[in-house]
């Protein structure tokens, strides 16, 4: 029994399944992947309209009835649907059957892409995503039980019992190595330094700012390491981010690009043409302005048939020359992350700022709906949200966490009815005026 199996086994997912069946779909042509579409599509919509009350209201309304999906351009049919959408309407996205769904769980997602929501997915939806990611590791070389550095994620106060130890054995199984990428502290710095000396890493997953900063300075001290392989998440991946790592690491770099609700969208292969859309488990539309619009094939807890998320995209007409005939997404535009410089140096990363109000509970007893951190001057802080008024106690919790990473700044709340997006369009989570 693999390390997969035993995942499964543990967590009630079956991603060993999916993994197998990645494996033979990816050298899919054209036609074979539409026609895999099209039965999962058929899946999704006969669930949809059976048991979620916002789509059999909507196909209603349409005329649609479920013998009718005989080619996914049926999809143009449906409306777009947004956060606003689904949190205006959550109750009606609730399938009457979710008792019957295996492992329907509610997290929240929000990050570079807009607003919170609280979002669902179930054991199906888990099991495609993780084996979409270890097709992933595939691509990239990487071989069960190879030892990983992990630089992202995490939460920033701590959690029960349960959860650090299930993130201990769920490291152990996974043979990684994980440090929080919210702690730019010489401590935390020269921890992952040491770690890097003690261990041969075949892969390094990380926020591209964190590994570019800690690149850099293992550049200045003229160290250089051998990794097989280097994938970012939540930020863009820049020219001078590859040519750095590959520089300090030795390593191949592969992007990635996806986003909370959904999950995986779509990885780049050994051959570097861009990313492979994960057709399998998704169907990848852009809007007049190149906006992304994906429907989860997978996800029957909280379908998501049209999903606008406001990135925008380059969608190639080529095909890889590694022989996958999947689409392939050339360049994710206009997600842009800044940071927050400390009083002491220290960088905060926008989703420390999300991972404290979840874990301190605010985000959820205020049903907060949107935030942004401004930084105006070195010593000062602006916490705009979209939400019921904090009491004293909890401004206290936020400002002493912050303040206990990033020195004595001086921090205001400010409550408001709207939080608006940049010129570009794009949701800005943290905006710094000093950069």
């Amino acid at each position: 029994m693999n390390v997969t199996q035993i995942t499964d086994i543990l967590t009630g997912k079956n991603v060993s399944e999916y993994y197998r069946l990645f494996r033979e779909t990816q050298w899919y042509d054209e036609g074979q992947m539409k026609a895999f579409q099209l039965e999962k599509l058929k899946k999704l919509i006969m669930h949809s309209y059976n048991h979620v009350p916002f789509y059999r209201n909507i196909m209603k309304q349409q005329g649609i009835l479920p013998e009718d999906v005989r080619s996914i351009d049926i999809l143009k049919e449906f409306p777009i649907i947004t956060k606003d959408i689904i949190r205006e309407q959550f109750n009606d996205f609730m399938p009457d059957n979710i008792k019957e769904i295996k492992g329907s769980k509610t997290s929240q997602t929000g990050g570079t892409t807009g607003g919170i929501l609280y979002a669902r997915n179930d054991a199906n939806t888990r099991s495609s995503i993780w084996a979409a990611f270890k097709r992933f590791e595939d691509w990239m070389g990487i071989k069960p039980r190879d030892r990983a550095l992990i630089l992202m994620g995490g939460h920033v106060i701590g959690k029960h019992w349960k959860d650090r130890l299930k993130k201990t054995v769920n490291l152990y199984l996974r043979n990684c190595v994980a440090f929080s990428p919210y702690d730019t502290t010489a401590a935390n710095i020269n921890n992952i330094i040491r770690a890097l000396k003690n261990n041969q890493f075949e892969l390094i997953r990380s926020y591209s700012q964190f590994l570019f900063s800690l690149a850099k300075r293992l550049q200045d001290e003229n160290l250089a390491f051998d990794v097989r392989a280097i994938t970012t998440t939540a930020e863009p991946l820049m020219p001078e981010h590859r040519a750095l790592f590959e520089s300090v690491f030795h390593a191949e770099i592969f992007d990635q690009y996806g986003f909370g609700e959904i999950g995986g969208v779509a990885f780049e292969c050994s051959n570097h043409n861009g990313m492979h859309i994960t057709e399998e488990r998704v169907i990848v539309e852009l809007n007049e302005n190149n906006e992304v619009i994906v429907t989860d094939l997978d996800n029957f807890s909280l379908p998501f048939i049209r999903y606008w998320n406001a990135d925008q995209a380059i969608i190639s007409d080529e095909t890889c020359s590694c022989g996958r005939k999947s689409k392939l997404i050339k360049k994710i535009m206009g997600r842009n992350c800044d940071y927050i410089i400390g009083l002491n140096g220290e960088f905060l990363h926008w989703a420390y700022f999300w991972h404290l109000l979840f874990d301190s509970d605010v985000a959820e007893k205020r049903n907060l709906k949107k935030f942004q951190i401004i930084q105006p001057a070195k010593d000062r802080l602006k916490i705009r949200m979209i939400a019921n008024p904090l009491t004293e106690d909890e401004k206290y919790l936020l400002v002493s966490n912050i303040q206990s990473r990033a020195g004595m700044l001086n921090i205001d709340f400010s409550f408001e009815n709207e939080i608006e997006n940049a010129a570009s369009g794009k949701y800005r989570a943290v905006i710094n005026h000093l950069l």
